[in-house]
């Protein structure tokens, strides 16, 4: 029904703080972990600096000679990492107009970056190579070639351990060494995945509909089926209770507290009426954020509600969500360059 549907939309307003238009789409977002600068890169492959809380322009760089696929800061400190189709990946101090450090990852795309949580280490995956550099930019492990394309990388929470998804294997590496620690078969495409906090599952959303769950000490699993497409979305809570996943319009939210999600019914959240592009928790709150192809953007207390908390429409789609642990505020990408910054808490 329209009428409910665009009721909903104005019925409680996400406010914005700032917004920015970069040169081509915005396809990454990101807040450092000071709180004093947030990152956006575009298709161009120029990477663009603002002062997070006024939004004001500092820097451009023209980071990679194709796109950029993807950035990442670091977890402590204000260095940048960023990824991109040129096959190397850059890392930036924001006081500098050169990057102070430039990994060549090889002739393929550099999809997927992700710092340890310890910020010692930074992992690489570029078409079927995984690598783990440190944080000054020294290659300190190769490993070896996976039959097909890395579709995802996480560490686990204590930084002892990097997990890696590709068709029909999900490996488990250590930055000490070059040997696989182990491997769970799964005969099937993985889009994402993702370890809970508390390091008790590893989660994979699936090109076959399904959602895959690995009880990581024993190598038990369990699947959820019935989602109407593909699974490319999936977040943890930071408390390792409550699971989104996105495999059409609505989420799914799973509970995973106790004995786990199976068996459970789980909690849908309805707003969205097209496919999910980007959807995140909160790393130190309750909250889950969720933009999807139409441009709308939703905050939801999935543990409290079915229904949002606040909502915004960009009429663009959605690319990329980013929270800023330091200031608690939101930013979002859009496919026609829009960087736009919301913040939750002054409703």
């Amino acid at each position: 029904m329209p009428g409910v549907a665009e009721e909903i939309m104005r019925g409680n307003l996400l406010p914005e703080s700032w917004r920015a238009i970069l040169d081509e789409a915005a396809v990454s977002v990101g807040w450092s972990a000071t709180g004093r600068s947030m990152a956006a890169a575009s298709a161009s492959g120029a990477v663009f600096l603002f002062e997070a809380g006024n939004g004001r322009h500092l820097k451009r760089w023209d980071a990679h000679r194709f796109s950029a696929t993807v950035i990442a800061w670091h977890p402590h400190e204000d260095l940048l990492a960023t990824a991109g189709q040129d096959g190397k990946v850059s890392i930036w101090n924001p006081e500098d107009d050169a990057p102070s450090h430039v990994l060549e990852c090889g002739t393929s795309w550099v999809e997927h970056l992700a710092w340890s949580p310890s910020g010692e280490h930074l992992a690489t995956a570029c078409g079927r190579i995984l690598r783990i550099w440190s944080r000054t930019g020294e290659l300190l492990q190769t490993f070896d070639e996976q039959p097909n394309t890395i579709a995802g990388i996480d560490w686990r929470a204590d930084s002892q351990e990097l997990v890696s998804a590709c068709y029909g294997q999900v490996v488990f590496w250590s930055p000490s060494s070059n040997t696989p620690k182990r491997t769970f078969e799964w005969k099937g495409s993985m889009l994402c995945i993702a370890w809970s906090p508390d390091g008790r599952y590893l989660c994979h959303g699936n090109q076959d509909s399904t959602v895959h769950f690995w009880i990581v000490a024993s190598g038990k699993e369990l699947q959820m089926s019935g989602y109407p497409l593909k699974v490319a979305q999936i977040a943890w809570d930071r408390r390792s209770k409550y699971l989104a996943t996105a495999g059409s319009p609505q989420i799914t939210v799973w509970d995973c507290s106790g004995k786990g999600p199976a068996g459970r019914r789980p909690q849908t959240l309805k707003h969205h009426l097209f496919p999910l592009r980007a959807m995140r928790y909160q790393s130190d709150g309750p909250l889950l954020a969720s933009g999807c192809a139409e441009g709308r953007v939703a905050i939801w207390k999935p543990s409290k509600r079915d229904d949002p908390d606040m909502t915004a429409s960009l009429g663009s789609p959605v690319t990329a969500l980013s929270w800023s642990t330091a200031s608690g505020h939101l930013a979002v990408a859009t496919e026609d360059g829009s960087v736009v910054v919301y913040d939750p808490r002054s409703t």
